[in-house]
């Protein structure tokens, strides 16, 4: 068994993802700078997950933190997809 070290340094495209995704978030949720957001991809360990999937954190100050979910890799992460994945109650 491999291990992946969460702390090596992101590839250039990863890197670049992660920023695309966070300022769509802030654009499709209307979200100002004060507003923190992360983006991580993960494997899933619940059978019923595509295997990869798009976790953003939205963490207002002084309020409770939120998630987004959205299945498949990071790089695949659409507008479409974060609208739906937003439509989708929390917790599902």
């Amino acid at each position: 068994m491999s291990f992946a070290n969460p702390f090596a340094p992101k590839p250039r495209g990863v890197l670049g993802d992660v920023a695309r995704v966070k300022a769509l978030v802030r654009d499709v949720l209307g979200l100002p700078e004060a507003v923190g957001v992360t983006v991580s991809e993960i494997v899933c360990r619940d059978p019923v997950c595509p295997g990869l999937e798009t976790v953003i954190l939205i963490m207002p100050p002084g309020a409770p933190t939120r998630h987004i979910r959205i299945p498949g890799p990071l790089a695949a992460v659409t507008r479409d997809a974060l609208a739906e994945a937003r439509a989708t109650p929390e917790g599902s």
